[in-house]
């Protein structure tokens, strides 16, 4: 089974030498893929009809090279915002002349991304029509990342009634060589039970392309959190009734290195989720911010900013500050409240 990540979330993109880091570290730890998708870049959503520039295709290039020297598969993902009441014949000619200019750079994956957007009773037959569109310009590997990604309730409730028969009309019409994603039984997903994976493969019939989002922290809430926590309710039993498994970070994308190690270890079978947690914090960190790290990892994550007194923010500013680690600094900078993210993400 392959697993990678999926910079997917809302809130402000990675730094681009964090981004680029990835490419060794993904390299290092034995995973396989990089999506570059974050909600924040508007050519790829909000504003995918208008022109690409120079400028913008020769950034995805160089990504896309950065991540091939180290033998890691790299990913685009498209989020066509908007297109859902109908698939008019020049959405239908930018979409393709899109699709094309991303095959040029030469990417392996090819993300198509209709999450958080809102629904309506033509929803199935304008994604599956466009999706007729994508797959006759691109021939290689396409996940396909519906409106309606999870069982939870919180997605009509914010984006509209799901259409009636909506899964089963995409499953039917998309061929089963076009992965689909899925996040769990909610959006994120406290557990991720085998039999749940079972069902909605059978559902989809093909195995979901999980997009896993157990550490994003990309919302209002959320955002107040530092998810450096085990890999839990979930373990290596699932690789029989997945494809893929693609982690959609935190904003901190140093801190995202921790976590992401360890549930690998756990999806490799060969760690818990505790044991895992506390090889990679070991293996990633120095000593001394490790074991500030693991003293204090339970404040950030339970408790959060909003219950913090200013005396306690002020103290372990000052405990992080000196460690020359990137993680400790990320760390400093959300406890400045430089992490907090708006209401972009409307499931949070």
């Amino acid at each position: 089974m392959k697993i990678g990540v999926v910079e997917g979330f809302f809130g402000p993109a990675w730094p681009q030498i964090d981004r680029e880091s990835y490419a060794s570290f993904l390299a290092t730890v034995g995973a396989h893929f990089y999506i570059y998708a974050p909600k924040q870049d508007q050519h790829l959503r909000k504003a995918w009809r208008q022109d690409w520039d120079q400028k913008f295709l020769d950034f995805l290039s160089g990504l896309k090279n950065e991540f091939h020297r180290n033998q890691i598969e790299f990913g685009v993902a498209l989020s066509p915002f908007g297109l859902g009441d109908a698939l008019t014949v020049k959405d239908g000619i930018i979409l393709e002349e899109k699709i094309q200019q991303l095959k040029h750079i030469g990417i392996d994956i090819l993300g198509i991304f209709y999450d958080d957007m809102h629904g309506n009773e033509k929803l199935a037959q304008v994604q599956i029509d466009s999706m007729a569109i994508i797959r006759k310009s691109f021939s290689g590997k396409i996940i396909f990342c519906p409106t309606y990604y999870s069982y939870d309730p919180i997605l009509e409730k914010v984006f509209g009634k799901k259409p009636d028969h909506y899964l089963e009309d995409l499953a039917a019409a998309i061929p089963t060589e076009v992965s689909m994603a899925w996040t769990g039984p909610k959006v994120i997903s406290s557990e991720m039970p085998v039999a749940h994976f079972q069902e909605v493969g059978k559902f989809l019939k093909r195995k979901p392309f999980v997009w896993e989002n157990l550490f994003a922290n990309d919302g209002p809430r959320n955002c107040k959190f530092l998810k450096v926590r085990p890999f839990s309710g979930r373990d290596g039993s699932l690789s029989a009734e997945t494809e893929a498994w693609a982690f959609n970070m935190m904003n901190q994308p140093q801190l995202s290195k921790i976590v992401f190690l360890a549930s690998k270890l756990v999806l490799d079978g060969t760690h818990t989720p505790d044991s895992g947690l506390e090889e990679a914090i070991s293996k990633l960190c120095s000593p001394k911010f490790a074991a500030s790290l693991k003293r204090h990892r339970l404040d950030f994550l339970d408790k959060g900013l909003d219950q913090m007194t200013d005396f306690e923010k002020d103290t372990w500013k000052e405990e992080f500050a000196p460690y020359m680690d990137a993680s400790a600094q990320e760390i400093v900078d959300w406890l400045d409240g430089k992490y907090v993210v708006g209401n972009e993400c409307l499931t949070d």
